[in-house]
């Protein structure tokens, strides 16, 4: 008997057992699909039925609630020059991290309070995935940076990183994490951008 796959680009173990529901040996039919490649595994339970997916697509599924962000987001943005071998997300949950035949998924802890905050919908591209805005990311970024003692910490941390000035920044936006982190290079990341009107028109 052969199993007629959903046409949904990503299926749960729920979504596959449906599937494969008159067959008697099941584990097995999904065990052959993934050799073959007509299956690809994302972690356990999840698959993709495509290989040419975009793996920004792929984050919010394998692990959420989640929105990419820090250098993955700041790159996407233009915000730095580099590309970024792994993709990286943001969750109000425990730190986690995937491979799969996609890349290397990375989930950094963030405070609760700030999740919400400063989170874009990309629905142009494969399916629809959460991304970080340009200050979300650069706060999610900054935040993760001890020592900061002075606006010339943040700086150095700019220059070093090698961040785009050019891109506005959301001092509202900017304001609400800096209260929700709590972190003091958030606090001086925002008295520097007040202080260069690094804000956006």
């Amino acid at each position: 008997m052969q199993a007629t796959l959903p046409s949904e680009a990503i299926l749960d173990s729920v979504r596959m057992r449906a599937a494969i529901a008159g067959m008697a040996d099941q584990r097995g039919k999904i065990a052959r699909m993934l050799e073959s490649g007509e299956l690809i595994s994302l972690r356990r339970g999840l698959y993709a039925s495509r290989r040419d997916l975009d793996p920004h697509c792929l984050a919010g599924p394998i692990y959420g609630p989640s929105y990419i962000s820090f250098e993955t987001a700041l790159a996407w943005h233009g915000m730095i020059p580099e590309g970024v071998t792994e993709i990286l997300s943001a969750t109000p949950k425990r730190t986690a991290s995937f491979g799969n035949d996609f890349g290397r998924f990375r989930y950094l802890a963030i405070p609760k309070a700030v999740y919400p905050v400063g989170i874009l919908r990309i629905t142009d591209s494969d399916l629809p995935f959460l991304i970080a805005s340009p200050t979300k990311a650069l706060v999610d970024r900054i935040a993760r940076e001890p020592g900061f003692r002075s606006m010339a910490d943040v700086a150095r941390w700019m220059e070093g990183m090698r961040i785009d000035p050019g891109i506005g920044i959301d001092r509202e936006e900017l304001s609400e994490c800096a209260d929700g982190y709590g972190r003091p290079s958030v606090r001086w990341l925002l008295r520097y951008v007040g202080k260069n009107k690094l804000t956006g028109s």
